[in-house]
């Protein structure tokens, strides 16, 4: 008996530290994320393409990215553009805008930098642009991405 009351006590206080732990959460939540609108009416992306919907049977694929400090993509571009917003850390894109995208290879130059900042409102990411994307920061970035491409098409292109 004395067995069965142990266990029944360790639960209860087990229960009641998760508890705990779940209304903190709560908490750091409500405080991190506000009411409001991240992005409305968009109809350009941040070089000044305007955006249009594809041809094609229309897809959507959303992503969550984490990055270390000192994260660096390969070269590539999106046939589609995609709204991306920085939950944490500040996102630098690169962008080759001279390089035909029937160039392969990594003979890219770096003609346009942007960053993007946690907090900032989203982002229509470019579509048709070479770019590398980095983590500068001290910390991870936290960034996500929902592309409006077409069905069973990829959403990136590397260079090599």
């Amino acid at each position: 008996m004395k067995k069965y009351l142990l266990l029944i006590i360790t639960f209860v206080f087990i229960s009641c530290n998760n508890e705990v732990k779940t209304e903190n959460l709560k908490s750091d939540f409500s405080s991190f994320f506000k009411n409001g609108d991240i992005m409305t009416s968009a109809t350009q992306d941040p070089l000044g393409n305007v955006f249009s919907y594809p041809t094609g049977e229309a897809s959507v694929t959303s992503q969550v990215k984490v990055w270390e400090p000192g994260f660096k993509s390969p070269w590539h571009y999106h046939p589609y553009t995609g709204v991306a917003y920085v939950v944490q850390g500040e996102l630098t894109v690169n962008y080759d805008t001279e390089t035909s995208l029937d160039a392969k290879g990594d003979e890219k130059t770096i003609i346009l930098s942007e960053t993007y900042k946690a907090g900032d409102k989203a982002f229509l990411g470019v579509a048709n642009t070479w770019h590398l994307s980095e983590n500068k920061g001290s910390e991870d970035l936290i960034f996500i991405v929902s592309w409006l491409g077409e069905k069973d098409k990829p959403i990136a292109v590397l260079s090599e």
